[in-house]
């Protein structure tokens, strides 16, 4: 309910008020009767738009010059919708529209896996599969993993479907997300787009579930309710008889391998669904370019001549550093000291334009010394001495940003990245300025690499790809082969070519190989043979247990006994278990908790079941205790 303001019986009383006290200022006379009269005004309208309002308008409504009621706000959200553009499908496009179309027509249950290229219409297979779906008076449901990707998604669903879309995401206002769901309550709406936790949405009838870019780890809930949104869009489709499309250009290895048994229907998208001249990647060996021939310090000059030319063609470019900030880490230049946070196990990051030090894990922020704080005030001698300087390592998007300002002077270039956009309206502004030619190069992270159709985007750039590369996790290489090759299909999506350049310092890298190669089925099956043997998903499945605490050693107690407990059930019932650890997290310290885990693997999610529900129920005296049970974890860090 939203507080309106009406005319009151003493309204011209007021104004007189209004226009005579000197304590409260002229700019209140908006409310006019004329005004009034024309429509109430919201009280939040008012106290958005002038500071001191609240306790003038309270008087107001006290003494009867003016009416507050409660009204009810209901709205769809409102916009011109285009008319629908006719499309050609191709060949495959078709097999694959018809395949879901009988599925949703029969309503038959079935787990789809649509694997296509970057650029081979996945979007349209979706939209034309829906189209079948209302035409038999269902609903629909579409998740995306980031915020980013549904204003284009919006667009073109609206363009194209000719209907009016519910939007579920946590980039919206309190206001628009309630309206949203009320309109698909009240069944004003029968498609639904929003992000992970659009897979609760509330829609009627509901005929068909697309998961895009179904291989995203953010469709992982790591916090609270722990869940995998993909994984429960298969659920929910199996629970209401409908089909599921999980798509893809990359598809995780757990879908491909569930693909290859049969598990889900297998549909490929092998070629462009537009006219398109095709990409070329190219790696750019570091370990061969000295630092004086370097234009600037994370430039190579072969991406810096790619660049020029692309500017010269008047068409835009995109260039990748998965990383934030300015710059990594600063390190004394005496001692080697790293600035680290007090909280968590990591350096701080350098960000140039608020000149903080931040903690991109549990957010703490300070500004930054100009000296070390650690290096002793005397030298070896024993007499004093300044501290050592502070020196800016490793780079950021707000570094690349500025350098390639500084190389392209007077070219419009932006950034697109979590500092750079923090609401729903700035993904769209930035993207928009990239739509309209406005920005010729944009600076990003992971979030420009995702789903986005720019036909004058002609090459991408990646500063560093072998960021993230050397993770321990068994999945680091996945992620890094499925990150290239989405940001590279950003480049040469119609009829223009389209070029890549990846920096890297390990050209022989078989996940960058196979990323020139453009060789998904390849790399993923030497990936699946490699984790067949060490036993790791899809193969088994995991079950990590997390425990935390201020005290460094309780956790690792805790775990010991919580070993100790598993082996004695696998035991007793023959569970076929592996038990791994316990161990010290790769971030041990988080938020200043110490932080420990320990990892079950078993071919049987029931006897993991098992374990977790013995496990759970175990009495821990200790108040000073955090334990996360997480079962299929996507991030093992």
């Amino acid at each position: 309910a939203t507080n309106v303001l009406r005319s009151g019986s003493k309204v011209a009383a007021v104004l007189t008020l209004l226009e005579g006290a000197k304590e409260q200022p002229q700019r209140f006379r908006l409310l006019t009767p004329a005004d009034l009269a024309k429509r109430p005004v919201l009280n939040s309208e008012l106290l958005r738009k002038f500071k001191g309002a609240g306790q003038i308008l309270k008087k107001l409504v006290e003494g009867d010059h003016l009416t507050a009621t409660s009204q009810e706000q209901i709205e769809v959200r409102s916009t011109e919708v285009p008319a629908p553009v006719p499309i050609a499908l191709n060949a495959h496009q078709e097999i694959a529209v018809k395949q879901i179309s009988e599925s949703a027509t029969a309503g038959r249950f079935e787990s789809f896996l649509l694997h296509g290229i970057t650029g081979s219409g996945k979007t349209e297979v979706y939209i034309e599969s829906i189209k079948h779906v209302l035409k038999a008076g269902r609903g629909a449901l579409v998740i995306v993993p980031e915020i980013a990707l549904t204003p284009q998604l919006i667009d073109r669903f609206e363009a194209k479907l000719g209907e009016q879309i519910a939007v579920l995401h946590s980039g919206l206002q309190k206001r628009a997300r309630w309206n949203s769901w009320r309109s698909l309550i009240e069944k004003k709406c029968r498609v639904a787009i929003g992000v992970r936790s659009g897979i609760f949405a509330p829609v009627d009838n509901l005929g068909i579930i697309v998961v895009d870019e179904e291989h995203d780890s953010s469709y992982k809930q790591s916090e609270g309710l722990r869940y995998n949104a993909r994984d429960l869009a298969v659920l929910r489709a199996k629970y209401l008889n409908c089909p599921v499309v999980l798509g893809s250009a990359t598809p995780s290895f757990e879908s491909f391998h569930n693909a290859k048994s049969n598990r889900y229907r297998y549909l490929t998208l092998p070629t462009k669904f537009s006219e398109s001249a095709g990409i070329s990647i190219e790696l750019i060996d570091m370990n061969l370019v000295k630092p004086w021939e370097m234009p600037s310090k994370n430039i190579s000059k072969p991406l810096a001549k790619a660049l020029e030319e692309t500017l010269f063609r008047g068409e835009q470019a995109f260039v990748l550093y998965n990383r934030r900030g300015f710059s990594s880490f600063l390190q004394c230049e005496d001692c080697s000291k790293v600035l680290e946070c007090p909280n968590c196990s990591v350096t701080f990051t350098f960000h140039q334009r608020r000149n903080t030090l931040m903690c991109h894990y549990c957010g703490l922020s300070t500004t930054p010394p100009h000296y070390c704080t650690v290096c002793p005030p005397i030298d070896q001698e024993g007499k004093p001495k300044e501290p050592g300087k502070l020196a800016h390592r490793g780079a950021g998007t707000e570094r690349i940003f500025e350098e390639l300002k500084e190389l392209f002077p007077g070219v419009p270039i932006d950034r697109l990245d979590r500092d750079a956009a923090s609401t729903f309206e700035d993904y769209r502004e930035i993207l928009d300025k990239v739509r309209r030619g406005e920005t010729k190069i944009l600076v990003g992270t992971q979030m420009i690499a995702k789903g986005h159709d720019l036909p004058e985007v002609t090459l991408v750039g990646v500063a560093d790809c072998d960021v993230g590369l050397h993770m321990p996790d068994f999945r680091a290489s996945e992620r890094i082969f499925q990150l290239l090759t989405q940001v590279a299909g950003r480049a040469g999506r119609h009829e223009k070519p389209g070029r890549v350049l990846l920096q890297t310092r390990a050209p022989k890298h078989l996940c960058l190989q196979k990323t020139v190669e453009q060789d998904y089925e390849g790399f993923a099956l030497t990936e699946l043979k490699s984790r067949a043997v060490l036993h790791y998903p899809p193969f088994i499945r995991l079950l990590r247990v997390v425990v935390s605490s201020e005290d460094q050693k309780l956790p690792l107690e805790i775990l010991i006994h919580f070993r100790d407990i598993a082996a004695e059930i696998m035991s007793r019932e023959q569970l076929e278990l592996t038990i791994l650890g316990p161990a010290p997290a790769s971030l041990q310290k988080l938020k200043a908790l110490w932080r420990f885990h320990i990892l079950f693997k078993s071919p049987k999610v029931s006897h993991l079941s098992r374990i977790m529900t013995a496990l759970r129920s175990v009495k821990i005296k200790s108040e000073k205790l955090r334990i996360i049970f997480d079962m299929d974890p996507q991030d093992l860090m």
